[in-house]
Order: structure tokens, then C-alpha cells, then sequence
């Protein structure tokens, strides 16, 4: 197969800024063969759970040798590592921030080093609120036209993760929490389809409930139910997820990250709201 060059970039410095175009001049000019995918660039700001989820929503579905790099980063400019590993035969270029959790979770590290070699970064000062364009960017493409890892610096004793919040299972019931809420305002959550299936092995005979509402029986498509209606489906990623018809179940039901998501049993009365975080 012929080698594809492919790079792709997530960030949150927003689609109508200069920042995402700069650093792709930058590996356009180191490797002219690049060929650049924008996975986001409109996280929100310094959300690195968010980035977390997206990224493992879409890199493993790219070909074996991508280049992913990934630019959330609140501590720009600060003593934070800059991370390059290799997970599932493909490579992140990362903040040191706990953004590479759920890549690492799903598959370990096969090899991660921390940019210490300035030898492959711009001469001359680098920018302390700009590392995107000035060190990930090079880096990327150095990467694209086979640098080996090594070559760049020692392998860290430890790097960061998030401490992802777990579904609790109990009384019959499972407990989880929205972890993102994606652009069509739907409620995605930590509960995932095989915990479901532990309960309910049919995927039938429970309720869920998003901040205190009654979201019905598990549906198989958004347009099941009535518009403006909401629902609750197991998504492509196969995680519970909260939605309305039509609509924004972040708006209809005030729900944001962190709100409380139950299943129970539909013979039961709705539970209690928890309280909020």
C-alpha cells in the first residue's frame, strides 16, 4: 500500500481563527506530502474531556500510521510534557494532560517518549502561548516522513490520565453521569451497552431518567419517537445516550456535563434526582 502521509489535527482554537491554518502551513512546509484532516477544531476551550471523547470517537477508524495531534492545552507555556506515542499502530503527537485516556484505555501504549530533542523544532525563540504551530506541528510532520520516536526524547516514568467518572450499579438500578454533550445538544454518558446488557440482556423492561425526567424505554432511532419528544438510545459508540427528537436535549432538559443518568426498571417509580455533581 502506498504511504498516505496522513495527519490529523484536534483542537480547540475555534474554526474562524488563523491558529489551525498556521500550524498546517508549518507541516505543508516540512512535508509537502501531507495530507491534512481536520478532525475538530471547535472544543470548547480547554476541555480536555471533551477532546478526549472526540478523539476516540474518530482517530481509530483512520488507516494504520496516521499521524494524530491534538491541541487542547490549558497549560501551554508551563512545565507540562509534550507526549508522542504509538497506540494501535497509530501515532499522537499530546499535551501530557490526560487527553490520551481513552485511547490509552482502549489499547496500550506500544511506545512513548517526551519531546526532549530540539534538534527537529524551528530555530529561534518559540512562542509560550503557541505550541501548537511552533513544536506539534514540526513534530508532525518529522513524524509523517519517518523519524523514529526515539529520536525524540526518553520515555516518561509516568503520563497523566483523567479520572474518568465510573457507573455505579445498585439497587437494580445503573448510575451514571453525562460526559459530553456533543453539537446537537444530545446527552452522552458513561454508561455502556455491555453494563446494560449485564442487567437487561434483552436491552428491555427499564426506564431511563435524565435530570429527574422520564426519557421512556431504550429506542433504536431518534426518529421513533415524536419530535420534540425525548428518548434515550444506545449511540455509535455504543454508550447510553439522552436525546430529543428534533430538538436539544441539553436545552429541553437543562442537562450538562456531570448531570446525573439512571436506568431502572420501568415497573419502579422514577427515582429521586441526585444531587448535582
Amino acid at each position: 500500500m502506498a504511504r498516505q502521509y496522513l495527519v490529523t489535527l484536534l483542537t480547540d482554537f475555534g474554526s474562524a481563527e488563523a491558529y489551525p491554518a498556521a500550524m498546517k502551513g508549518v507541516i505543508l512546509r516540512r512535508c509537502g506530502r501531507a495530507n491534512i484532516v481536520d478532525i475538530s477544531h471547535d472544543i470548547p476551550p480547554h476541555d480536555v474531556l471533551s477532546a478526549a471523547y472526540v478523539l476516540a470517537g474518530a482517530a481509530p477508524w483512520f488507516p494504520p500510521g496516521t499521524v494524530h495531534v491534538i491541541v487542547v492545552d490549558p497549560g501551554v507555556g508551563t512545565d507540562r510534557k509534550i507526549l508522542v506515542g504509538k497506540f494501535a499502530g497509530q501515532t499522537y503527537v499530546f499535551p501530557d494532560n490526560g487527553v490520551i485516556t481513552m485511547i490509552a484505555e482502549a489499547a496500550p501504549a506500544e511506545q512513548l517518549v517526551a519531546v526532549r530533542n530540539p534538534q527537529f523544532l524551528p530555530r529561534g525563540p518559540i512562542s509560550s502561548t503557541f505550541h501548537g504551530r511552533d513544536v506539534f506541528a514540526p513534530i508532525a510532520a518529522e513524524l509523517l516522513k519517518g523519524m523514529s520516536l526515539a529520536r525524540l526524547g526518553p520515555q516518561p516514568d509516568t503520563f497523566k490520565l483523567l479520572d474518568l467518572p465510573p457507573c455505579e450499579e445498585a439497587d437494580g438500578e445503573i448510575r451514571g453521569q453525562v460526559v459530553h454533550v456533543d453539537s446537537f445538544g444530545n446527552l452522552i454518558t458513561n454508561i455502556h451497552e455491555q453494563v446494560v446488557g449485564r442487567h437487561w440482556p434483552d436491552l428491555d423492561g427499564f426506564h431511563g431518567f435524565c435530570a429527574a425526567a422520564d426519557v421512556g424505554p431504550l429506542q433504536g432511532a431518534y426518529g421513533f419517537v415524536e419530535p420534540g419528544k425525548a428518548l434515550m438510545l444506545i449511540n455509535s459508540a455504543s454508550l447510553i445516550e439522552v436525546a430529543v427528537n428534533r430538538g436539544r436535549a441539553s436545552d429541553v432538559l437543562g442537562a450538562a456535563v456531570g448531570t446525573p443518568v439512571r436506568l431502572a426498571a420501568a415497573t419502579q417509580p422514577p427515582p429521586p434526582p441526585l444531587p448535582p455533581g
